[in-house]
């Protein structure tokens, strides 16, 4: 016996609704799990955010106290300097005055002349 046309209609028609009727939920359900991992994923975020701007912080106040330093010497160099002039010598007729001169002089623009980090 050949099943009635009509009935098979019927009853794709009824499992369409009842697969409709559940769709919307599952939908739901997919998008809290998806906006909760995008909250973690955000959260995770801030937090590397917030260790990289803490970093790039300390970085740049050691750069400032490098640079600090480095002027307090090139006074010492200055001192040396006028000594040697007091006797009759020429400062670079030191051993290791011309090498610690230009490193000096390099570090005084220590945030110049390193890596630079991008601050937001």
């Amino acid at each position: 016996m050949k099943p009635d046309v009509k009935k098979i209609l019927a009853k794709l028609s009824e499992n369409k609704v009842e697969l409709a009727a559940k769709k919307p939920a599952a939908i739901l359900k997919s998008a809290n799990a998806l906006q909760d991992k995008a909250q973690k994923a955000e959260e995770s975020m801030e937090k590397v955010y917030n260790k990289y701007r803490e970093g790039q912080q300390e970085y740049m106040r050691k750069l400032a106290d490098i640079e600090d330093k480095a002027m307090d010497l090139d006074d010492d160099l200055d001192r040396i300097a006028a000594l040697a002039k007091d006797l009759g010598i020429k400062p670079e007729q030191i051993d290791g005055y011309d090498k610690a001169q230009g490193l000096v002089k390099f570090m005084k623009s220590a945030a110049d002349n390193f890596r630079a980090y991008q601050s937001f």
